[in-house]
């Protein structure tokens, strides 16, 4: 077997068999194909040509030569192309005729269109003839017979239509012109192979998905803001701070608050705020911990006589000897004894309740800046713990977000490669495959050099 046999083996097997078969049946009539849309006139045609004998007109099946039935009424369009494409696919030749030309004037522009259309469409054929022909006329020309009839068939067209089919028959039963025609049509689908591997992008889909990976930022991921929860755990802490410190000045302020009360519940604030601010730490931070525990200083207690109190002594005395005065002057006439006792009662009197009041206020003074200082201290701790923990959650999380992105542009980076790797071979087979095409058709254009088709238009 020739290189040439393999490609047309290989590219168009029912023509290379066509090729070690007779054209002609064992009867000895060859066996023509009519093809054509419906309404072309194909049947009315193909009678008339049965009238003419030496041929054999069948629709279906396959045949050396086709005759290819076109309508004058209309240029051919897709339809009649996919009917030629079946029905001629494996034929030597392939005959046109154009039927209606009795009742369409305008018919010879519609056969030089379809002309047109046919070497664009169909340049796998050797040479394309479209021959016009009335089968009215024909079918009269039968009827009248004598000397008009066969003068009358020649004007339409039918003694033509015959004569080329026959004339095709003979030709491809050498076998010349079906080889011809193996060759041209496997030619055309090597061509339009190439074309279809030229045109199509077999890596649109693997380009697509590099250009998705290529464009996907890599430090993309979700982080918290650290700054932002910081920011909100501290107000938070500042408004229940704020919250105990007027509890607590409250209940001083009623002056009947007992120290050990008050540092109770200052230690209970104090526990409180530590577990509120360990559950917002834990949930804006992701931190797990608890709050640091801060030792409270002492109650703090009065000190011993100072400066004040004996002033208040001395007001409380001088106010209370004057009140005891004026209160023995109403009495009117006493003992100057009792006037006298009447005044140091009252004088110490005054200076008792004035020292002892003075001593409350003191205390109670005392104790709320003790409150206010031990909760400032606290707030000040929280705080600063509160801007460790968020420090240390962001330098974690950093390194984890950094090591998390590296492997993460790794694998970015090997699939992008896989994919580079996978276009290139799909770039190979196709220029592989387009290269193989190229062989071949150059194989079949040295054993049947392509010719330009013949256009007769008569």
């Amino acid at each position: 077997m020739s290189d040439a046999d393999d490609v047309l083996r290989r590219w168009n097997p029912r023509g290379w068999a066509r090729l070690h078969r007779s054209s002609i049946p064992n009867s000895g009539v060859a066996v023509v194909r009519v093809a054509g849309v419906a309404g072309s006139g194909r049947t009315t045609l193909a009678a008339e040509l049965s009238e003419l004998g030496g041929v054999e007109y069948v629709p279906e099946g396959d045949a050396p030569v086709v005759l290819m039935v076109l309508d004058a009424s209309s240029v051919l369009g897709r339809t009649e192309l996919t009917e030629l494409d079946a029905a001629a696919r494996e034929a030597a030749d392939v005959v046109f005729a154009i039927t209606g030309i009795d009742r369409y004037p305008g018919w010879r522009s519609i056969r030089d269109r379809d002309i047109e259309l046919l070497h664009r469409h169909a340049s796998w054929l050797a040479r394309v003839v479209v021959i016009p022909v009335s089968a009215v006329a024909a079918a009269r020309a039968r009827e009248i017979g004598g000397d008009a009839g066969p003068v009358l068939a020649l004007e339409s067209g039918i003694v033509g239509v015959h004569e080329a089919i026959l004339a095709a028959v003979a030709t491809s039963a050498q076998g010349r012109a079906t080889r011809t025609a193996v060759v041209a049509r496997t030619r055309s689908m090597i061509v339009a192979q190439i074309a279809e591997l030229s045109a199509s992008d077999g890596t649109a889909d693997l380009r697509a998905e590099r250009a998705r990976l290529a464009a996907r930022p890599v430090g993309s991921e979700h982080r918290r803001d650290f700054h932002r929860a910081r920011v909100e755990s501290m107000q938070e802490l500042a408004v229940r701070a704020r919250e105990a410190s007027v509890e607590l000045r409250g209940m001083l302020d009623d002056g009947s608050a007992d120290p050990g009360d008050v540092e109770i519940l200052l230690a209970a604030h104090a526990q409180r705020l530590r577990e509120e601010v360990a559950v917002a730490v834990e949930h804006r931070l992701g931190i797990v911990t608890q709050a640091p525990i801060v030792e409270p200083a002492p109650v703090p207690q009065m000190p011993g006589r100072r400066l004040d109190d004996r002033l208040a002594l001395v007001l409380g005395a001088s106010v209370g000897a004057g009140l005891g005065r004026m209160a023995a002057t109403m009495l009117g006439t006493i003992p100057v004894a009792v006037s006298v006792l009447v005044t140091i009662v009252c004088g110490a009197a005054a200076a008792w309740w004035l020292l002892r009041l003075r001593r409350q206020l003191a205390h109670r003074e005392l104790m709320r800046r003790w409150v206010v200082d031990e909760l400032t201290a606290l707030r000040a701790d929280l705080e600063a713990w509160i801007r460790t923990m968020a420090f240390d959650a962001e330098a974690n999380l950093g390194h984890d977000a950094a090591v998390r992105e590296r492997a993460r542009a790794t694998e970015l980076r090997e699939r992008v490669a896989t994919i580079d790797d996978r276009i290139r071979r799909r770039t190979g087979e196709q220029r592989a495959r387009i290269a193989a095409c190229e062989r071949d058709l150059a194989i079949l254009r040295h054993v049947e050099p392509a010719g330009d088709p013949v256009r007769p238009i008569g």
